[in-house]
């Protein structure tokens, strides 16, 4: 039978605690006892206390019957680990943590996790059934909230990270790790949610030998959603190349990106910094509907390293990017392969319908799209919309083994200043790239053009926030109704499930050619118009 129990400043450790009238007093109490399954733990609102949560095989929980730990009466709790870690659950399944706060001394004292769930069972064990809602982390050295693994394919599967909130952290915000090997099949953790978190001011640490300072990170994972969440602030002390990224995946399969909002990622004194990413051994996934801006690295980056497992099917389409690239070359939309032990590199990438802006004055080495490495196989770009100002640069490709298609793109300079690099040569209009490269043909027939879209406000989306509305980017991003992007596209046949919707939530046609960029444009209906109005 499954009980609750009550832990209150005004209680007493000898009580039963299990009634706010005879509670326990402290953490240290209620580690004594072993919990069963369906078991409630609950401290008082409004009240801090002191010590660290853990949870082992002594305390007993299923997915169907978790053990609950939150938050009783006026307010959260909230859980001071001081130097050590909030929440501890070792080889633990079934657990529900809601409405409180855990608090470290602080990312330089603290040497811990906020919350962690580890799993080294034998026998590819997946531990089932973890809930973390309306939680707000902060003061950890290490992640806010984490899960790993470390024994094969053993790991964590139904998990679902809402509403948490973390922030002035030290390695990462939000992550999951499991064990690591170029020639592992499967993966550790199965089925991971992260929806509408807000992760910031995760600060990096200084290790040589590591990057730093990520909001949220899916690793070791088949089948993950990160939605309607915020990352910015991040990153300002990395050392480290590889990362740091306000959100993205790597190693991992099956994993959709989307609704996001991801800006004023640092490289640190390392690279990247960027805002979105599928990195070294994604495949079968998709990253839409994000808006990315400021970052010092790529708005939205596919990066195969070095001993990754084989990279393909992946897509990017009807995102937002505004001034990335303000460090080390990146661009708006950033491809690079490891030249060695890449398993390949990267291969079946579809680029779809984004829109892409970039202010040389704000993001010097911004601009449309850079290659930083060959090792691209069957690479599509289609129906992507690219704006620069001052002088920004559309497309930049220095290496030469590289397969890939441009149609139906469009490209827009304001000072009418143009620059494509493809191999050793510049192109300074698109005619001259089309004859020397076989860029924006089909069929024989040019395609794609130079022209101003008529975007509202390009370089005016801001910073949207937490909760995210990202329909606020209509005001900045839409095209007018004269806007030559229109109806110019090439009907797209997705790797995955095809979009059913624009950035903005507009249908996406079946039968005639779609618009060019993340905006489609929505055309009244004169028939039904005049239906409804002489009806």
């Amino acid at each position: 039978m499954a009980h609750s129990y009550y832990i209150s400043p005004g209680g007493k450790d000898s009580n039963s605690g299990t009634s706010p009238a005879t509670a326990w007093q402290t953490i240290t109490r209620l580690s004594k006892h072993n919990f069963s399954p369906g078991d409630s733990i609950l401290f008082q609102g409004g009240h801090t206390f002191q010590g660290s949560l853990y949870f082992d095989s002594n305390d007993n929980s299923t997915a169907s019957a978790p053990i609950l730990i939150s938050s009783y009466g006026a307010g959260r709790a909230t859980i001071d680990a001081d130097t050590s870690y909030g929440l501890y659950a070792y080889n633990k399944v079934g657990i529900t943590i809601q409405n409180l706060n855990f608090v470290g001394s602080g990312y330089q004292t603290n040497n811990n996790h906020g919350i962690l769930f580890y799993n080294d069972l034998p026998g590819n064990t997946k531990l089932q059934g973890v809930i973390i809602d309306q939680v707000e982390v902060r003061g950890f050295r290490k992640a806010g909230i984490s899960f790993g693994s470390w024994n094969g394919n053993s790991g964590f599967s139904d998990v679902r990270i809402m509403y948490a909130v973390v922030h002035d952290v030290g390695s990462e915000g939000i992550t999951t790790w499991g064990f690591f090997a170029q020639d592992k099949v499967g993966y550790s953790h199965r089925n991971i949610y992260v929806g509408h978190c807000h992760v910031y001011d995760v600060h990096g640490l200084p290790l040589k030998d590591k990057h730093s300072g990520s909001g949220i990170i899916l690793s070791d994972v088949d089948g993950g959603t990160i939605e309607y969440s915020v990352a910015h602030h991040c990153g300002t002390n990395n050392l480290h190349c590889g990362g740091p990224v306000g959100i993205w995946a790597w190693d991992a399969n099956n994993i959709l990106i989307q609704y996001n909002e991801a800006y004023n990622i640092s490289s640190g004194s390392g690279c990247d910094g960027g805002g979105f990413d599928l990195d070294g051994g994604v495949t079968n996934s998709v990253m839409q509907y994000n808006y990315s801006h400021d970052n010092d690295g790529a708005g939205f980056l596919i990066a195969q390293f070095e001993w990754a497992r084989p990279m393909h099917n992946n897509t990017i389409r009807y995102n937002i990017s505004e001034n990335d690239g303000r460090k080390n070359g990146y661009k708006g939309i950033t491809l690079w392969v490891a030249d060695a032990h890449n398993s390949g590199g990267n291969h079946n990438l579809l680029v779809h319908n984004n829109t892409v802006y970039a202010d040389k004055s704000i993001a010097p080495s911004g601009g449309g799209v850079y290659f930083k490495s060959g090792h691209h196989h069957k690479v599509r770009f289609y129906n992507n919309l690219f704006y620069s100002r001052n002088g920004a640069p559309m497309l930049q490709a220095d290496a030469t083994n590289i397969d890939a298609v441009f149609q139906h793109n469009v490209y827009y300079s304001e000072d009418k200043s143009y620059q494509w690099h493809w191999e050793d040569t510049t192109y300074t209009s698109l005619e001259s790239l089309r004859n020397r490269t076989g860029l924006e043909m089909r069929n024989g027939k040019p395609v794609g053009m130079v022209a101003d879209p008529l975007v509202a406000a390009p370089g005016k989306g801001g910073t949207l926030g937490y909760p995210l509305e990202l329909n606020k980017l209509q005001q900045a991003y839409t095209l007018q109704k004269k806007s030559p992007a229109i109806n110019k596209g090439i009907p797209v046949t997705s790797i995955t499930e095809p979009p059913i919707h624009d950035f903005f939530g507009s249908p996406v046609p079946a039968k005639r050619k779609p618009d060019i960029g993340a905006h489609e444009y929505r055309r009244r209906n004169v028939l039904s118009l005049f239906k409804r109005l002489f009806r």
